[in-house]
C-alpha cells in the first residue's frame, strides 16, 4: 500500500508541476501581446533620431551634416576649379572622384545612394556635365529617402578668375553665416503667393549644404569670417560669397594703395566693417524637384524652363533663315538675268559699244 501511494503522489506532483509551467507560459505571451505595438524597428529609430534632431534645434545646435561633392566624367577644368573651391570652403564635405555615368544600367539612384552611406553623407552634391562640358547641372539631395533637386548651372566665375575682381581671401575651415533675401521668407510677399511654396524647400538644401555644424566637423576653426549670400531675381537663384573684412581706424586699406586716405574712425572707435568677394559665384535655374533620392514622383516642374539645347536650336534655326534667304536673293538674281539673255558676268550690250559700231 506504502509504494502504491508514493507512485500516485509522484503523478500528482508532475501534474501539478506541468499546470504550473502551462499557466506561466500563459501569463508571459499575455505579458508580451499587451506590451506589443504596431511600430517596428526602424519607425522607432526614426523617432528617436526626430527626437534629438528637435532636441538640437531646441537647443540652438545644427543637427550633423557631412555633404558629399562629386562630378560626372565630361567636366571642363572651370567646373573642376569650382568644385575645389566649395569643398575648400566649406569643411564639412567629403570629394569623392568622378563618377562614371557611361554605365547607366544602375542609374544615379543606387550608385550615389551607396557611396553617401559609405562615407557617412547625409547630403549629396552632384555636379553633372553634358553635350561636351557645354552644360552643367547641380543635383541637390537627401539620401536614401530624399527629396531631390536639378538645377541648371550658368554664369559661372571660380576663385582662380582674376578678371571677375575677386581680390579677398579668408581662413581655410571657417564658418559662414547663410543670408537669404525675402524671396525665400515664409512670411514675404513672394512665398505668399500660391505656387511658390517649393522655395522653402530650396531654402533648406541649401542651408544643408552651406550652412556648417557648429561642431562635430574635422578641421573647422571657430571663427565666422564670410557671408554667404543667396538670392532669388527673376526666377532664378544667385549665390555670392563674401569676406567680412575688418579694417582699423587710422590705418589704409591694402587694396587702396599707398596714396588712399586712412580710414576714418567708426562709431565708438570700432574698426570699420567692409564685405570684399571671395567667389566663386554662379546661378542656379530649379528645373524640377523629385519625392525620392534620385528617382520617384515629379512634385515640382518649373513651366518657364528653357533648356540650352532649345537656345542653341533656335540660334542654328536663325542662321539657317538667314543663309536661305541669302540663296533665294541670288537665284532671284539669277532668273532675272536669264530672262533678260545675260550669262553670269556678261552685260546688256550698248549701242555705242565697240563692238556694236565695228561688226
Amino acid at each position: 500500500m506504502a509504494s502504491v501511494y508514493k507512485t500516485v503522489s509522484k503523478k500528482a506532483a508532475r501534474q501539478l508541476a506541468k499546470e504550473q509551467e502551462f499557466d506561466e507560459e500563459d501569463i508571459e505571451m499575455d505579458e508580451l501581446l499587451s506590451d506589443a505595438n504596431d511600430t517596428t524597428d526602424s519607425e522607432e529609430d526614426e523617432e528617436t533620431t526626430t527626437e534629438s534632431a528637435k532636441k538640437q534645434l531646441a537647443a540652438g545646435f545644427m543637427p550633423k551634416t557631412r555633404v558629399l561633392m562629386l562630378t560626372s566624367r565630361g567636366v571642363t577644368y572651370r567646373h573642376r576649379h569650382l568644385l575645389a573651391d566649395l569643398a575648400s570652403l566649406l569643411p564639412h564635405t567629403h570629394k569623392e572622384t568622378k563618377l562614371d555615368t557611361k554605365k547607366k544600367t544602375a542609374g544615379y539612384n543606387l550608385l550615389l545612394n551607396s557611396l553617401a552611406d559609405l562615407h557617412s553623407c547625409n547630403v549629396i552634391f552632384f555636379l553633372e556635365a553634358k553635350k561636351q562640358g557645354q552644360d552643367l547641372y547641380l543635383w541637390l539631395s537627401r539620401p536614401p529617402n530624399g527629396p531631390t533637386i536639378k538645377f541648371h548651372v550658368a554664369n559661372l566665375h571660380t576663385m582662380a578668375e582674376l578678371n571677375a575682381g575677386f581680390s579677398g581671401n579668408c581662413l581655410k575651415g571657417g564658418r559662414g553665416l547663410v543670408v537669404f533675401d525675402r524671396s525665400f521668407d515664409e512670411q514675404g510677399p513672394l512665398m505668399s503667393q500660391p505656387g511658390q511654396e517649393y522655395r522653402g524647400l530650396i531654402r533648406e538644401m541649401l542651408r544643408g549644404v552651406f550652412c556648417v555644424p557648429k561642431r562635430g566637423v574635422k578641421g573647422m576653426k571657430p571663427f565666422i569670417d564670410r557671408i554667404i549670400g543667396i538670392f532669388g531675381v527673376d526666377g532664378k537663384i544667385w549665390i555670392r560669397i563674401y569676406e567680412i573684412r575688418e579694417t582699423e581706424p587710422g590705418k589704409k586699406k591694402p587694396e587702396d594703395g599707398e596714396d588712399a586716405k586712412p580710414t576714418p574712425k567708426g562709431k565708438d572707435g570700432q574698426p570699420e566693417v567692409s564685405l570684399v568677394e571671395i567667389g566663386p559665384r554662379f546661378v542656379l535655374t530649379p528645373i524640377v524637384i523629385l519625392e525620392g533620392s534620385f528617382g520617384g514622383p515629379v512634385i515640382y516642374e518649373n513651366k518657364e524652363y528653357v533648356s540650352p539645347n532649345q537656345v542653341r536650336r533656335e540660334v542654328r534655326l536663325g542662321k539657317a533663315s538667314r543663309y536661305a534667304h541669302r540663296r533665294d536673293v541670288q537665284t532671284d538674281r539669277f532668273a532675272k538675268r536669264s530672262t533678260l539673255g545675260l550669262g553670269d558676268g556678261e552685260r546688256k550690250p550698248d549701242a555705242l559699244d565697240t563692238r556694236q559700231l565695228f561688226k
